[in-house]
């Protein structure tokens, strides 16, 4: 499947990731009225770019697969990493500038249709995803603080995140069995 085909279905997927959060209330429904986006500071902003990020994770999941060749997604992939690098650097939020050119570097390291087309990855990388958040927002603990009930509690609150990442890359496997 081409480009056009992959962004297509990703969008599609990110609409139906999105529905699904505003359905499960995730998202509060009002967040995608008009309005709540000029609302500065309110829980419908915040609602707006949950969605808005929910939304660009599925999609990115979605053209992921094809970033261990040179292709267009590479090419717009990583002019929007280093637009995003260049606001954490100024942000100085090193931490998640760190994680964030780690994961880049990753789906340079293998051949194409190598460990990115695995039905595995998503999962891998949701699971990555989640522990990076959590890192950056929970104060810092040790190998000592990890139990077997706080990691489910981490999966039940962070199950939509796992279904971008798993619908997107999915959804990109799919319409390259065509």
């Amino acid at each position: 499947m081409k480009f056009r085909g992959h962004l297509i279905g990703g969008m599609t997927t990110g609409v139906i990731v999105v529905g699904i959060a505003a359905r499960s209330g995730i998202i509060a429904r009002d967040a995608f009225s008009p309005s709540a986006l000029f609302q500065i500071g309110t829980i419908a902003q915040s609602g707006a770019l949950a969605a808005a990020s929910l939304f660009l994770l599925t999609l990115a999941m979605s053209l992921f697969p094809d970033l261990d060749t040179a292709s267009v997604p590479q090419r717009w992939f990583f002019r929007t990493a280093f637009i995003l690098l260049v606001i954490l650097l100024v942000m100085k939020q090193m931490g998640l500038f760190a994680c964030l050119t780690f994961i880049l570097l990753l789906p340079l390291l293998h051949r194409h249709r190598g460990w990115t087309h695995s039905k595995w990855t998503p999962f891998a990388i949701s699971i990555l995803f989640i522990a990076v958040m959590v890192y950056l927002r929970l104060p810092r603990s040790g190998p000592a603080d990890f139990s077997l009930a706080a990691a489910i509690g981490l999966l039940r609150e962070y199950w939509i995140v796992i279904l971008a990442c798993v619908s997107g890359h999915y959804t990109h496997l799919l319409l390259d069995a065509r």
